[in-house]
């Protein structure tokens, strides 16, 4: 008896993290659905609310003379009350990118810290920079891991239609690649922008490099549940 119960331990001890696991991918899988939808809802209406004709072209005109861009507190303002934000989320623990292997910057229409509280408890923030509408989601709230891009942390952004949509890779670099872009290496005397670019080249989504921005496209492949790095996996069964 003695013998069984011990196998059995060793079995569950073996299987249980395993399942436990993929009930957490699961229950982050539904979260980011959710979310995207509750987003994609918000939009239409903030769109509808504010009944400006070209909608992305209008509220990423940049004004050079006064360095700004004119209507990004209009737009953030009427999203914000259409969402019915909650509060303030604040970070304790830094999020990571999608491999871990380096701390989480996104700057391009997107932050990896959202700071308003949705009614749900999920973080969000519209972010509207670089030319973009962005909205950076953290499905369970801050400083609730896994704490990552492409895990819990997910970027969409409004296209050329108006709509809003996930984000996804235009190409994702191997690390020898990167390290090859110029102004990769501080010392090369490149600005904090010029460095932050290359965190972010290709809006990535791999486990091949380790770019700050590692993560910003993941969002497309999550809701197609299709691995970035092999299309035969399943996203949630892929992750790093």
């Amino acid at each position: 008896m003695l013998i069984t119960l011990g196998v059995i331990g060793v079995v569950a001890a073996l299987t249980l993290p395993s399942v436990i696991q993929k009930y957490q991918h699961k229950v982050l899988a539904s979260q980011l659905k959710k979310a995207a939808s509750i987003h994609s809802q918000a939009m239409l209406q903030t769109k509808n609310s504010l009944g400006v004709a070209d909608f992305k072209k209008t509220f990423v005109e940049y004004d050079k003379a006064n360095n700004s861009f004119p209507y990004r507190e209009l737009l953030i303002d009427e999203y914000n009350k259409i969402m019915k934000v909650a509060g303030k989320c604040t970070y304790t623990i830094s999020p990571r990118n999608y491999n871990n292997t380096n701390d989480a910057y996104m700057d391009i229409g997107a932050t990896a810290k959202p700071k308003y509280l949705a009614p749900d408890g999920s973080c969000f923030q519209l972010v509207l920079n670089a030319g973009t509408i962005g909205i950076t989601v953290d499905v369970n709230g801050a400083n609730k891991r896994p704490n990552k891009l492409g895990h819990d942390i997910f970027l969409f952004y409004v296209d050329d239609n108006d709509f809003l949509v996930p984000m996804k890779t235009t190409n994702n670099l191997t690390q020898d690649e990167v390290d090859a872009l110029p102004n990769r290496d501080p010392s090369s005397g490149a600005s904090a922008s010029q460095i932050a670019g290359v965190e972010q080249r290709g809006y990535p989504c791999t486990t091949k490099n380790n770019q700050k921005g590692n993560g910003m496209g993941c969002a497309w492949y999550a809701l197609q549940d299709i691995c970035p790095d092999d299309p035969t996996k399943k996203y949630w069964e892929c992750l790093p």
